[in-house]
C-alpha cells in the first residue's frame, strides 16, 4: 500500500530534523497544538512547524484556514513543503513565517461533508456495481 503524500511528507521532514539534532514531537493530531504538525526542541530552542506534501512542481500545498491567526499570520514558525515530483528526489522547501506576506494569501471558500453523512449506512443506496 502507498502512503498517502501527507504521510511521506510528515516522515521525511521529522527524519530531516532529527539528522540535524532535534527532537520532534508529532502534535498533528492534539487540539491543544492547532495550526502546527510538530513541536521541535534543540537545548533551549522550541519551533512550531506545518507541513505539507505536494505532488506537483511548486504546486499549492493549500493550508488549512486554522493554520493562520487572525492576522492572516502563519501559526507554525516555519511552513515545510515537501514537493515528490515523479522521477525525482523529493524537494523541501523550509518557509519561515514572515516571508509569507499577507499579499500572497487569498481567502477561499469551501465545505466540507460531515463525517454524519461519509458512513457506509448512508452511502449504500447510492453505491453502484462496476
Amino acid at each position: 500500500m502507498l502512503k498517502s503524500v501527507e504521510k511521506k511528507a510528515m516522515a521525511l521532514a521529522e527524519s530531516y530534523l532529527k539528522n540535524r539534532g532535534w527532537c520532534v514531537e508529532d502534535v498533528s493530531r492534539k487540539r491543544r497544538h492547532k495550526g502546527y504538525d510538530f513541536l521541535a526542541r534543540k537545548g533551549r530552542k522550541k519551533v512550531k512547524i506545518e507541513v505539507k506534501g505536494c505532488s506537483h512542481p511548486w504546486g499549492d500545498p493549500r493550508p488549512h484556514s486554522t493554520e493562520f491567526d487572525e492576522q492572516k499570520r502563519l501559526v507554525a514558525d516555519y511552513l515545510y513543503v515537501v514537493y515528490f515530483i515523479e522521477n525525482e528526489r523529493p524537494k523541501l522547501v523550509v518557509i519561515p513565517r514572515d516571508a509569507i506576506k499577507r499579499e500572497y494569501l487569498t481567502t477561499k471558500f469551501s465545505y466540507c461533508i460531515s463525517s454524519r453523512f461519509k458512513k457506509e449506512s448512508v452511502l449504500r443506496p447510492y453505491l453502484k456495481r462496476i
